[in-house]
């Protein structure tokens, strides 16, 4: 009983915190914008630090994926089967992880950019 409370509350963390990273955008803070050429280089450091949070959010995601498929007794969902809840997990995992590659990109892109000498 233990174990399935410890569960649960893990899974509601990571579902607060994934949550909260949907509802925002991945757009670029004013603060960043209009200070020169040192834009890139701090837009691509945005970037970067975007695409490693969800990265490692998309590793939370799959370990709980791999959790439920390696202890499946753990699982008390009732609106799912456990393949369809795992299943779940690993989409949202590969999300992330395109959202990641996304933001690898962009951040190469302003790195090139900053390199080229080319302004905001």
């Amino acid at each position: 009983m233990l174990k399935v409370k410890w569960a649960s509350a893990f899974l509601v963390l990571g579902l607060l915190v994934v949550m909260q990273s949907f509802a925002g955008t991945h757009d670029i803070p004013g603060s960043m914008i209009g200070k020169g050429m040192g834009d890139h280089h701090e837009i691509a450091m945005y970037y970067e630090a975007q695409a490693q949070a969800d990265k490692s959010k998309a590793e939370n995601w799959e370990f709980m994926a791999d959790y439920y498929a390696k202890y499946p007794q753990e699982y008390s969902g009732k609106a799912e089967t456990l393949e369809m809840h795992v299943a779940h997990l690993r989409s949202v995992a590969g999300d992330l992880r395109k959202s990641a590659e996304k933001n690898q990109a962009l951040a190469a892109q302003h790195r090139s950019m900053a390199r080229q000498g080319v302004g905001p």
